[in-house]
């Protein structure tokens, strides 16, 4: 093999990687307005609900937001005629992550609704800096700075609102995040 063609193959290598970086994330800004949607929807189910009834608006959502996640990847997967593996990992990150922020609450007799939240947002927070450095994608890395941000700002200056600022706030950035992503195919 010549150099020109070696370099040929290294483009084409390029121009692919580049497309599948692409293509990953506009479809994972679908998963991301799904999540906002869930924020919104169990965030404002802890301002308005009491803990109890708002435990089960939180149910409701994380089951519906985790079943339209499938759907989505579904769809995703056989619309683009490919399927990726990627799915795999993902899920069993944020599982873990999940279990952790359980065990957190748990060990550390975490207790009340805003500081419950504020531990479970900033681990969901972390996740995304760690997606986004993963996946080099500024904007997942960012959004999850940006949630961290918000989440203790909401915490500190607005307590009795914390619920409706983590909707508002929280929910909507990542609503307008995937929508960017979605739009731009980033």
């Amino acid at each position: 093999m010549d150099s020109n063609q070696a370099l040929d193959d290294l483009k084409t290598i390029r121009q692919i990687m580049d497309r599948t970086q692409k293509a990953a994330g506009g479809n994972g800004g679908w998963f991301m307005v799904i999540a906002g949607v869930m924020w919104i929807v169990g965030f404002t189910g802890n301002q308005f609900l009491s803990d109890e009834h708002a435990g089960w608006v939180w149910a409701v959502a994380n089951v519906g937001g985790i079943l339209a996640m499938i759907w989505v990847g579904m769809r995703l997967a056989r619309d683009s005629g490919m399927s990726t593996p990627m799915w795999k990992p993902a899920f069993l990150f944020w599982i873990a992550l999940g279990v952790f922020s359980g065990l957190l609450i748990w060990l550390f007799h975490v207790n009340g609704v805003n500081r419950v939240g504020l531990l479970i947002l900033l681990v969901a927070a972390m996740g995304f800096v760690q997606i986004g450095a993963l996946f080099q994608h500024w904007l997942i890395g960012v959004t999850g700075i940006l949630i961290a941000v918000l989440t203790i700002g909401a915490f500190l200056l607005f307590p009795a609102y914390f619920g409706l600022s983590m909707a508002i706030l929280g929910g909507g950035l990542l609503v307008a995040s995937g929508l960017w992503m979605i739009r731009s195919g980033r």
